[in-house]
């Protein structure tokens, strides 16, 4: 069998993951009514385009502390897990991520470590360290779900366009809202992405993908938008991806935009002395695997 707590924390590190390539299904809900879309230029969207580029722009540190994550899969009984988060552009302009999963009293209990072209995973009890290098396939390869690294950069910032898609963008509105579609990643693959707009703000409110045979694979809400620091945020996230059967709430309390963020908390070097047995990534499946 497998080993229960590693294999947790594994699980609440990938889903937490999972989260942040928040793609979502067909369309915009119509909450029982008939909306009439209407198509139109890139010219009358660019101007939202710019509006959610410009927030990360301004955006030189990020700090979550209070993060609730609420996981459920299959019929089995939801699991609840607290994290927290630190987002940092570093000096030569890199970014840097940090998520942490607790222990009941704030202690961690795994830790996740994107440094430039470098990636850390580190599980705190079990005293074990996993590096290797920052890439699209070592992260399917340790959470086996495909995951771009630009798709945690994008959900952080709820702007799907952070990767510089946007030159083949279908575009129609019905009312305040814009539907954009646009071609996957993957060949005959579709994204489908809602924006609603509110005193001229734009505001993500689902992202989402179908493979090529219009197969839904993940699905995705954001709400509860908040000013922080003059910059708008959504506060939580709902996820669904259905082949999985495996559904992910996440609520953030508080949240920090540009505050003093050490470089020293994405330093690998605490995590790799002889108290940890140090391991490449490409050893987390072996290690979880069923005895």
């Amino acid at each position: 069998m497998r080993t229960p707590h590693k294999h947790g924390v594994l699980r609440t590190l990938c889903f937490f993951l999972c989260l942040l390539i928040v793609i979502v299904h067909n369309g915009c809900a119509t909450n029982g009514k008939i909306n009439i879309e209407s198509p139109v230029s890139l010219s009358e969207f660019a101007p939202h385009l710019e509006t959610l580029q410009v927030r990360y722009e301004l955006t030189d540190t990020l700090r979550t502390d209070k993060m609730r994550v609420i996981i459920q899969e299959g019929d089995s009984g939801a699991e609840e897990i607290r994290e927290r988060l630190w987002y940092k552009k570093s000096i030569d302009g890199d970014d840097l991520l940090r998520i942490q999963a607790l222990g009941a009293f704030n202690d961690p209990k795994g830790i996740a470590i994107a440094n430039r072209d470098e990636f850390l995973l580190s599980l705190i009890e079990q005293q074990e360290t996993y590096i290797g290098k920052l890439s699209d396939g070592i992260l399917k390869e340790i959470f086996g779900i495909d995951l771009r690294v630009s798709d945690v950069l994008s959900a952080i910032f709820a702007n799907p366009f952070l990767d510089g898609r946007t030159e083949k963008l279908k575009i129609s509105r019905s009312g305040e809202e814009y539907i954009v579609k646009r071609p996957g990643v993957e060949e005959g693959s579709t994204e489908y992405i809602s924006l609603h707009i509110q005193d001229n703000e734009p505001r993500v409110i689902q992202w989402g993908i179908k493979d090529k045979d219009n197969t839904l694979l993940q699905s995705a809400f954001f709400s509860d938008y908040r000013e922080v620091d003059g910059i708008l945020r959504p506060h939580k996230v709902h996820i669904e991806r259905p082949l999985e059967q495996t559904r992910v709430t996440v609520s953030i309390a508080q949240v920090q935009i540009n505050t003093e963020i050490k470089q020293s908390r994405f330093d690998f070097s605490p995590f790799l002395t002889d108290d940890f047995i140090i391991k490449s990534i490409s050893d987390i499946n072996q290690d979880n695997a069923p005895e």
